[in-house]
């Protein structure tokens, strides 16, 4: 998605932005940098394993309660957690710790792993990781994508409009989450993988407009919205005008976004199709 991946080109970093009490840099999934810049292709594997193991339970324990946001270090931790590692060597502070963030469902998860998973709609077999094709790779980077775009929008949301999701059932969120083809509530892990982009990154010009106007619809009522983003797509809009919208949502939404958190955001990616995937040169 050029347009999105542009606009971080224009984002203005200049530290006295952002606000003294920034939060930390924290991930509701873990960040696809970390899996691919592993150590090594063993360390690499390790940290699949352990992700496409409990990210059901994760997902699930997203929807079922408040779960806060992990820093990078933490999933660093626990995705590089060895079966033995939770068996012999970890204290019970640590076990303690770690439950704490991710539940002790997960941590049991960790030491009980299944021979296979499912992704999606693919089964995956965890012992035969090492030859896992990088198209199947390349689907899983894309979900992380696409799942920490999706979660970190409602932060921002709620940091630019927090009056307006004050409770899960507010009219706000209902806007955050129609920018999503499929289900509601951000669970795209049991959905098949999508055979074509959809969303923001459809190539068919008049369902692209549609969700380009709902994600307008949620970020013109942010404080300090441009004055050129007060007015709406008209519906005889052409291509170019369209496009030029999605150039300057894109741009506010991302600056805003260093502004509230010090850092960069995830943005969506267009669902992997050449063989060789995105990612290849690390995995």
């Amino acid at each position: 998605m050029t347009t999105w991946h542009a606009a971080l080109k224009d984002v203005n970093k200049d530290a006295k932005r952002v606000g003294p009490n920034v939060p930390k840099v924290a991930y509701f999934f873990p960040s696809p940098s970390l899996f691919m810049r592993g150590e090594s292709s063993n360390c690499q594997q390790l940290y699949l394993r352990n992700w496409l193991a409990s990210q059901a339970g994760w997902i699930t324990s997203l929807s079922a309660s408040d779960v806060s946001p992990v820093i990078p270090w933490s999933w660093w931790d626990f995705l590089n957690t060895t079966p033995t590692q939770i068996s012999s060597t970890f204290s019970g502070d640590q076990l303690c710790e770690s439950a704490a963030l991710f539940s002790p469902k997960l941590i049991n998860l960790q030491h009980d792993i299944p021979s296979h998973v499912q992704f999606q709609d693919i089964s995956i077999s965890l012992a035969d990781l090492a030859t896992i094709d990088q198209m199947t790779k390349s689907k899983i980077l894309w979900d992380l994508y696409e799942h920490n775009f999706c979660f970190k929008l409602v932060a921002l949301d709620h940091a630019m409009m927090p009056s307006l999701l004050s409770n899960q059932d507010s009219e706000q969120l209902d806007h955050v989450q129609q920018i999503f083809p499929g289900d509601s509530e951000f669970i795209m892990c049991a959905e098949p993988f999508p055979q074509q982009n959809q969303g923001l990154g459809s190539s068919n010009f008049q369902l692209k407009q549609e969700y380009i106007e709902k994600l307008w619809a949620l970020l013109a009522v942010w404080p300090g919205c441009p004055s050129d983003l007060a007015e709406p797509i008209m519906p005889l809009a052409s291509l170019l005008h369209v496009w030029a919208m999605e150039k300057k949502l894109a741009i506010f939404y991302v600056q805003p976004f260093f502004d509230t958190f010090g850092c960069l955001p995830l943005l969506p990616h267009l669902i992997p199709t050449a063989p060789h995937g995105y990612g290849s040169n690390s995995w």
